[in-house]
């Protein structure tokens, strides 16, 4: 059946006239390759660690790649992050001091200033290049996070600054890399850490990728955590720039948030100087709840063990030219996204 799009089948047509600046490719755990045609690059550097890549996106906005891979779209960042951020903190009776571990793009720290509770935030990011081509090109989205003076940020190894913290946390937010064989046991050194940091009551909230079949990667995520913590909850939502739905997991040794009725989460919320985009705090029990299949997945992982994680080493990304992306449009035939703006540079 016709979807009533124009088909371009096969036809190699003429160089765009007005060609993107390069682009992006990643590899998916579904089997697809996935293309981001980018506008504009804003910045384009490499550290010690990774590379990073700044750039303008249709529809998307400004858009952060780390090593090819998506991090944030301008136009849905606060869906990932709100669900990052905002549960743990209104899950919390009084939130007053947070670290946050990773996050060095600024908008965890930029959340989590939403709660009027926050006194003190601590942000632990690996690479200097990160926060600094951040700090400067998406200050927009920022809104001045990272220069508010409740936020220490300090430029180095989650790991060794849970060695030795200097201060007990409400809640710890774990914004590192996602879990896969390869980075097992960068995680199993930051949690067996992370406690100390923990003031009594505390919380730790983190992330993992989609849920869903066909590898259920973030339920690897859940069923970790439920090694770590004695009370474990896990939610997710779809992040429309990931292409895919993704997991967030809290975890506490002291504190049951499923026990939390509706009516905690909306004395809670009052306390945020704007209410949630992206979940209704009161449905925050429903978002807690889960399938047969999915909890029969959970125990399948956590008999098999964290070692059972899928193989992901044929995940790939390129960063592609302005030439190579010229060369796909004409490969595929595929017109730029926005013709109106083509028009636009002619019209008067």
């Amino acid at each position: 059946m016709s979807s009533g799009r124009e088909e371009n089948l096969h036809q190699a047509g003429e160089p765009p006239q007005f060609p993107y600046d390069g682009g992006v490719v990643e590899s998916t755990h579904s089997g697809r390759w996935v293309v981001t045609p980018v506008r504009q690059w804003r910045y384009r550097g490499r550290s010690r660690y990774q590379r990073v890549d700044i750039g303008e996106v249709d529809f998307l906005g400004t858009c952060l790649f780390i090593d090819g891979w998506m991090q944030l779209a301008a136009v849905d960042e606060y869906v990932y992050h709100e669900h990052l951020v905002l549960p743990a903190l209104l899950a919390h009776h009084r939130p007053e001091r947070v670290l946050i571990l990773g996050g060095g793009d600024g908008l965890a720290v930029r959340e989590t200033l939403r709660h009027q509770a926050v006194q003190h935030v601590v942000m632990v990011d690996l690479d200097a290049l990160v926060v600094g081509a951040c700090r400067k090109y998406l200050a927009h989205l920022q809104q001045g996070a990272l220069e508010d003076p409740r936020v220490y940020v300090i430029v180095g190894d989650a790991r060794d600054f849970l060695r030795n913290p200097h201060l007990a946390f409400d809640v710890i937010i774990v914004d590192l890399v996602d879990l896969m064989p390869a980075t097992v046991p960068l995680f199993e050194e930051v949690f067996t850490s992370v406690r100390r940091a923990l003031r009594e009551g505390g919380l730790v909230v983190t992330h993992g990728p989609d849920p869903g079949p066909p590898l259920h990667e973030g339920l690897y995520m859940v069923a970790f955590m439920m090694g770590q913590f004695t009370h474990v909850t896990w939610y997710k939502a779809f992040v429309s720039s990931f292409s895919e739905t993704w997991t967030f997991v809290i975890g506490s040794d002291t504190v049951d948030i499923t026990q939390h009725p509706p009516a905690w989460w909306v004395e809670s919320a009052s306390q945020l100087t704007s209410a949630p985009r992206s979940f209704v705090p009161e449905a925050l029990p429903a978002m807690f709840m889960h399938s047969a299949d999915e909890e029969r997945m959970v125990d399948t992982i956590r008999r098999r063990g964290i070692e059972a994680l899928p193989k992901l080493g044929a995940w790939q990304t390129a960063v592609l030219d302005r030439t190579a992306i010229a060369e796909l449009q004409r490969m595929t035939g595929f017109r730029p996204s926005f013709p109106h703006a083509e028009r636009s540079r002619t019209s008067p």
